[in-house]
């Protein structure tokens, strides 16, 4: 717990602390059960928020029974509150380290069990390590004679640790969303923001408890744009759908005033209706992954989405022609990779139409690229039925040469 050297039990609000820390409780088991109750597989991005999410919750409970146990002399109420206490602080430092882990599960960095994870959990361990020294020696904090808490003066060494994996989390995902131009911009640091404020609060404010229930504040609101993430993605492919493209565009039409620009690209898979009704939709589906994974390489840091069925579009920050032909030629090399591994399978094929965004009209600029695409889609069938043709023109019987 924070608060100055030596407390007294005066200084407590223990009701402002019940009511916090039960608000916390109530929060957190609001977000598990609501997690429960939808019964599906969870990535590891998703089984990181569980797990910071169950702590957080015991956190809560703990700093209840820590300010509770604080002053009373009952017979093992000191070893109570130092184990209540020393517990605390390890599992603060088991949730920062979580969150190091969230956040690069989230954003695709050092996933699995690679050696930047246990190097990064060097720090938690050691400092874990000399923690549980405080069940016998008051080094970052003790209990006085009269059962009261207080801090040593290198009681911040352990938070230092902890802001550190808070700090980094933050770090990480602010590059990542300057680098990626991913627009969901999932609000990772919406979860820091009630966890300053709150620790900072209680570390002036002895007798307040504010930093577990503000940290399942801001599981809460992680939670809840969570939520909003997945309205905005497709399930299938991980892409974006067309709720979010329609979305994104609004904010294109304001940046396009501003001298921005903008080139879209339509691009619809040849005879996918085909693959669907003579291999099954299940290798239809396979196709739409994988087409939606060699799009996101192709494309870079662009935004790809699934705009509906078979069809995607990519939108390029760019207006000149050859940086959208290498874009376009990117998607062609990728396609002819993949087309390699199909094996007996037939090869895909796409069409495609481009068009930069104008006049800030957005029904125009669709229009556009649909149109171009549904150009290249009718050369593609009316080739295939001239080839269709002459193939059958050389056939014993035919009327080729």
């Amino acid at each position: 717990m924070f608060g100055a050297m030596n407390c007294s039990a005066s200084q407590i609000n223990l009701p402002a602390v019940l009511v916090a820390n039960g608000l916390g409780v109530f929060l957190l088991l609001a977000i598990l059960y609501s997690r429960y109750k939808r019964m599906r597989s969870r990535s590891c991005d998703e089984r990181f928020f569980h797990w910071m999410c169950l702590l957080c919750l015991v956190l809560c409970v703990l700093e209840m029974c820590g300010f509770l146990l604080d002053g009373r002399l009952f017979p093992g109420a000191r070893q109570a509150a130092l184990i209540c206490n020393t517990v605390i602080l390890l599992l603060a430092l088991s949730l920062a380290y979580l969150w190091v882990r969230y956040v690069d599960c989230k954003l695709g960095l050092n996933v699995g069990h690679g050696a930047a994870t246990y190097l990064a959990a060097i720090p938690a361990l050691l400092t874990g390590f000399v923690t549980l020294t405080n069940l016998f020696f008051p080094l970052f904090f003790g209990m006085n004679s009269s059962n009261h808490y207080y801090r040593t003066p290198i009681f911040f060494l352990p938070w230092i640790v902890i802001y550190g994996y808070m700090a980094w989390g933050a770090l990480q995902s602010y590059r990542y969303q300057r680098t990626s131009n991913n627009r969901l911009l999932i609000p990772l640091l919406m979860f820091l923001v009630p966890v300053f404020l709150g620790s900072l609060i209680q570390m002036f404010c002895y007798g307040l408890s504010l930093i577990w229930v503000s940290s399942a504040l801001g599981l809460t609101f992680l939670y809840i744009n969570l939520q909003s993430e997945q309205a905005y993605q497709d399930p299938l492919t991980g892409l974006y759908n067309r709720n979010y493209l329609l979305h994104y565009m609004d904010h294109i039409a304001r940046q396009v005033k501003k001298g921005r620009h903008i080139t879209g690209i339509m691009l619809d898979i040849n005879e996918f209706k085909q693959i669907n009704d003579t291999l099954g939709h299940s290798e239809g589906d396979a196709v739409l992954r994988a087409v939606g994974s060699l799009l996101l390489r192709s494309a870079k840091n662009n935004i790809v989405v699934r705009y509906g069925g078979d069809e995607f579009v990519i939108l390029l920050e760019t207006s000149h022609p050859e940086q959208v032909q290498t874009v376009l030629n990117n998607i062609k090399q990728a396609l002819d990779s993949y087309n390699a591994t199909r094996g007996s399978l037939p090869p895909l094929s796409f069409s495609m139409g481009t068009a930069e965004f104008e006049e800030q009209d957005i029904y125009r600029f669709f229009q556009n690229m649909d149109s171009r695409m549904y150009d290249e889609k009718r050369t593609f069938y009316m080739h295939r039925e001239i080839h269709e043709t002459a193939s059958n023109d050389t056939r014993p019987g035919g009327t080729g040469v």
